[in-house]
């Protein structure tokens, strides 16, 4: 069996939601998670906008709302099904305080909606088989003991799921490779990742056709966006196999379960370097929110890296206020690198690969 996993750009108008129909179709897919439409007006970036508009007047009566109201209404109305009742429905929840992650997930609730319907699939809402710890992380337990929920063959939206509380939550951006992720493993199924690339590059023009578990998170964490890091862990411990393919072209793609990759691969990310690894001031970095990515040990000085993705302004200036922090780019690779391609400041290898550091 597969579960297949369509990202925004797959859904962005009609003509890719016809494609994404043909694809589950002509393979029998039974299990469909989407994404939001994408698009130059991304549906989640309006609704995120559409909320903030909510919070300064209290009417989500806004250009935003209208805009993402109006390119969903135009799928619905192009595959013969009218969601006016859910967009009032939705409309009210959120002028009633719903919430942001409510008002944010309606973009995957509305899209699954609408393919379901074109598909001639059952809705399932994420919420009844993606479960979430109270810190919403993927609880794989739960969600592998709610399967039941999962009527095949259904559409489920992702990119949200349940907290213990019974409260809507949604996962970091990218968060619907964790959706698909998460039920392929509690299914044991097979997992498939569509999108508008043919794979996960090698950091010189090629795409890479195998790598293991370990080799695609190191990728994807270093700056490989195809796919959600996090996706790999639970992934790996069911064994369930990745392809990630194109929605587009029928390229093979890449396939990540055990063979590692042939050759050598390589991912690059800006991050900061903090020279200065007293146990109190890590405890504080953390505590600030921000993300120790990497700690290791250099000539008997304590290194660690810190992930600069997605920090506010205020937060760049926290971690900048450190004696000993510096900015730096960080060279992630996996297979039998050559030396000509990590050469930088500080060099830290492992069975999977190496990590390089340059000063910038």
């Amino acid at each position: 069996m597969i579960v297949a996993k369509f990202g925004g750009s797959s859904l962005a108008d009609y003509s890719c939601f016809m494609r994404v129909v043909d694809i589950v179709k002509s393979n029998e897919i039974p299990v469909v998670i989407v994404s939001a439409p994408g698009g130059k007006n991304k549906i989640t970036d309006l609704l995120i906008a559409a909320y903030e508009r909510w919070v300064e007047c209290g009417n989500v009566e806004c250009y935003e709302f209208a805009l993402a109201q109006e390119r969903i209404v135009e799928l619905a109305r192009c595959v013969g099904l009218n969601v006016d009742a859910h967009i009032s429905s939705i409309k009210a929840a959120i002028n009633g305080g719903a919430g942001f992650d409510y008002a944010v997930s309606r973009g995957e609730f509305l899209c699954a909606k609408i393919l379901a319907y074109a598909l001639g699939y059952s809705f399932v809402d994420a919420i009844d088989c993606v479960k979430l710890t109270m810190d919403g992380e993927i609880d794989l337990k739960s969600t592998l003991a709610h399967s039941a929920a999962i009527k095949l063959p259904c559409v489920i939206p992702g990119f949200y799921g349940k907290l213990p509380s019974g409260q809507i939550k949604l996962l970091p951006r990218g968060g619907s490779d964790l959706s698909g992720a998460a039920i392929a493993a509690a299914l044991g199924s097979e997992y498939q990742k569509w999108t508008d690339v043919d794979g996960i590059f090698n950091g010189h023009g090629e795409v890479i056709s195998n790598l293991s578990y370990d080799e695609a998170e190191r990728l994807c964490y270093f700056g490989a966006s195809v796919m959600h890091y996090k996706s790999m862990a639970l992934l790996k411990s069911r064994g369930v196999r990745l392809a990630v393919k194109n929605t587009f072209s029928n390229s093979v793609g890449t396939e990540i379960w055990t063979r590692r990759c042939e050759g050598y691969a390589l991912s690059r990310k800006e991050m900061f370097l903090y020279k200065s690894c007293r146990a109190e001031r890590l405890n504080a970095i953390r505590q600030q929110g921000l993300k120790i990515a990497f700690q290791a040990r250099l000539m008997g000085n304590e290194m660690a890296l810190i992930d600069d993705c997605g920090f506010s302004p205020l937060a760049l200036s926290r971690i900048l206020s450190y004696d000993g922090i510096e900015r730096v780019t960080v060279t992630a690779t996996v297979g039998s690198t050559p030396p000509f391609a990590i050469q930088g400041d500080f060099l830290f290898r492992d069975e999977i690969g190496a990590i390089c550091i340059s000063k910038q």
